[in-house]
């Protein structure tokens, strides 16, 4: 069974990211731990028996590096790493 990508109310991971422009991007974000992930959300059709060819979210978490995002998953850690642009804002 695969995990969904709300963790807390309002719109999930994939939803925020669209809403800010970051569909098929790796962009940062913090997940219910507090821990910075980097991850990825793309659309693709859906492969249900209950709404097949419905346009879903697919998201996929990517490698820290991706995001600039160094050891213990602070971005101060790595150097050279790129600026806030990809990082996804939580606001509810």
């Amino acid at each position: 069974m695969a995990r969904r990508c709300t963790t807390v109310p309002g719109f999930g991971t994939c939803c925020r990211a669209a809403q800010q422009g970051l569909l098929n991007k790796p962009f940062q974000f913090t997940d219910s731990r507090g821990n910075v992930r980097c991850a990825t959300c793309a659309t693709r059709s859906s492969t249900s028996r209950s709404h097949p060819g419905r346009t879903v979210f697919q998201f996929r978490f990517n490698k820290n590096e991706t995001c600039g995002i160094g050891p213990g998953g602070c971005p101060a850690l790595t150097q050279n790493a790129p600026g806030s642009s990809n990082t996804l804002t939580l606001s509810q």
